[in-house]
């Protein structure tokens, strides 16, 4: 049976029933070819009508719930799915003002298709938290802004409507970020003249996200496309306490190594390979519920430094993990679509995935403690 229904683990939330558990276990029997070919927009369009993307799920725990199940369940269905999140509430956000004259407009336009999940959005700012020169860079203009330089990674492109884009500014701006909406692959609108969209990237993992380039050559990007425009430094806070927090998703992804472990222990009569498994399963229970409890807490500088830790550790667990299913698989884990190969891939894409300086310290960190332990 597919996780989550074999989930030694257990929920982080109220557990996902009915139509929700149909979608994602439909989800999960094409993972392999997902993997292969790319999030299909139709896989978009059944986790909307089953209420699964848009709107968050209320209580928290059970958009963590989800957000864990659908990344075991298919990491890059789940990864097209969470870059629709922070869009979603940049929309949400924007207000009326004399750098963000149609951000109403904007919200008109967008926000009950995104709420819904009718519309799907993708969003580019990873590049912002790159050291050196600013790439790309918006210099204000009449009317507007001018826009150059290349983005690297934009998930999503092909079968979303709408990217959210952050650059820094520069000139009498220096020191602000601009966020604006650029139509993206799945939209009938045109692109603005001098944006070239490039071939999807070939990745060890990850690849069905649908990830290109984008390039902006002195693009010019009207005032009413402009939703926000923020000092850097307070984007930079924000991000600081938000990339502390461990990821669901490596959650998740342990979670359905474990189960199959444990699933394959129980085919094998292995006692080795079952008491590995509820090892890995009582260390995911605990670690999760200090690292949930911690991000629920109201100090979040205070406890900044305890939750980098638990993010790393949460990467770790899932590498385990992963690791773990391949050595019990042994070869049948070489051959390509099998979920062990692919998880254990998913699990490196967890370790960069929204990587600062200060999570990449936690990370590296830990590996010296392992090799000194």
């Amino acid at each position: 049976m597919p996780f989550p229904i074999h989930d030694p683990v257990g929920p982080a939330g109220a557990p996902l029933a009915g139509s929700a558990l149909e979608v994602l276990a439909d989800i999960a029997g094409r993972a392999a070819q997902t993997d292969a070919e790319g999030v299909p927009r139709t896989t978009i369009d059944d986790l909307a009508r089953a209420g699964l993307l848009g709107t968050p799920l209320s209580p928290v725990s059970a958009a963590r719930e989800l957000a864990e199940v659908l990344a075991g369940c298919d990491a890059t269905t789940w990864f097209c799915w969470v870059q629709h999140i922070s869009p979603m509430k940049a929309i949400a956000a924007a207000l009326d003002s004399p750098d963000t004259p149609a951000a109403q407009e904007i919200r008109g336009r967008y926000l009950a298709g995104l709420q819904s999940g009718e519309l799907l959005a993708g969003v580019a700012f990873a590049h912002v938290r790159r050291p050196g020169a600013p790439n790309p860079v918006a210099t204000r203009i009449d009317q507007g802004w001018r826009v150059s330089g290349t983005l690297d990674w934009v998930t999503s492109w092909d079968i979303a409507d709408v990217v959210v884009v952050t650059a820094k500014t520069d000139g009498a701006d220096d020191g602000s970020m601009l966020a604006f909406v650029l139509p993206a692959g799945h939209s009938d609108l045109p692109l603005p003249d001098g944006v070239t969209v490039g071939e999807p990237l070939h990745l060890l993992a990850m690849s069905g996200t649908h990830t290109r380039p984008v390039r902006f050559d002195n693009v010019v990007i009207p005032a009413t496309a402009v939703i926000d425009v923020t000092p850097v430094d307070s984007w930079m806070a924000e991000d600081r306490q938000r990339t502390a927090d461990a990821n669901p998703a490596a959650f998740g992804l342990a979670r359905a190594c474990i189960a199959d472990l444990d699933e394959l222990a129980a085919q094998r009569g292995d006692e080795l390979m079952r008491a590995l498994a509820a090892d890995l399963a009582m260390q995911c229970r605990q670690m999760r519920e200090r690292a949930y409890g911690l991000m629920d807490a109201t100090d979040r500088e205070g406890t900044r430094n305890e939750r980098l830790a638990l993010r790393a550790q949460a990467l770790d667990l899932a590498t385990r993990a992963a690791m773990a299913n391949v050595t019990a698989r042994a070869g049948a884990a070489m051959m390509t679509g099998c979920s062990a190969e692919r998880r254990l891939r998913e699990s490196m894409f967890l370790l960069v995935q929204a990587q600062t300086a200060d999570t990449r310290a936690a990370s590296l960190r830990l590996e010296i403690a392992a090799t000194q332990g």
